[in-house]
């Protein structure tokens, strides 16, 4: 009953007050995993751009957008993909989200392209103020899927995910992700991880 108290305040609080930006919360307190499940409750009903305006970068249609994905960005996510308001996230669920992000910072990317096989060599790094880093795992989507501009360019996009190594970046820094495509064409994602939690 108590937490079911605790939650509904932090909702109303988020309501009045609008969390402010932070540096990205790598390790969430209790208190940061409630604001979480909080910012998923309360948007819901939120369409994916609204809801992760904090965490992309769009460059538009046929250029690409890139999501950074906090462990805060995480939980909110799953909060807000609960089916029922009866049924809450348990500390299983919390668990098993932050697991994929232990230790990684991630970035899923939607990229453009005129072959259906492109993105699988795609390569990507973060470059940082005094570093370049390389990723630590990249997942890539096997076969794209057609655009609406199909067969014209661009004629399929696919998503890609690229993890790195959190402890490697400073997490009140501007980073840049840097997309290559196999012909050596560049997308470039700028994120203010001062400004997002």
């Amino acid at each position: 009953m108590g937490k079911i108290i605790s939650i509904s305040l932090t909702i109303f609080l988020l309501m009045l007050f609008p969390l402010p930006s932070a540096a990205v919360w790598v390790d969430l307190t209790e208190e940061q995993i409630n604001l979480a499940i909080a910012y998923g409750q309360t948007n819901k009903e939120a369409d994916y751009l609204t809801f992760f305006k904090e965490w992309r970068v769009d460059l538009g249609y046929g250029k690409g957008a890139a999501r950074v994905v906090t462990p805060f960005s995480k939980i909110a996510f799953e909060a807000k993909n609960i089916p029922f308001e009866s049924v809450k996230i348990t500390k299983d669920d919390i668990n098993r989200a932050l697991e994929e992000l232990k230790d990684r910072l991630a970035f899923g990317v939607s990229l453009y392209g005129d072959d259906l096989y492109f993105a699988k060599d795609c390569r990507a790094v973060l470059t940082c103020p005094n570093q370049t880093i390389k990723p630590v795992e990249q997942r890539h989507t096997g076969v794209a899927e057609s655009t609406k501009s199909w067969p014209q360019s661009p004629a399929y996009r696919a998503i890609c995910y690229y993890y790195f190594d959190l402890h490697r970046i400073d997490p009140n820094e501007t980073v840049t992700l840097v997309v290559t495509y196999p012909k050596g064409k560049k997308v470039e994602f700028k994120f203010d991880l001062s400004k997002i939690k």
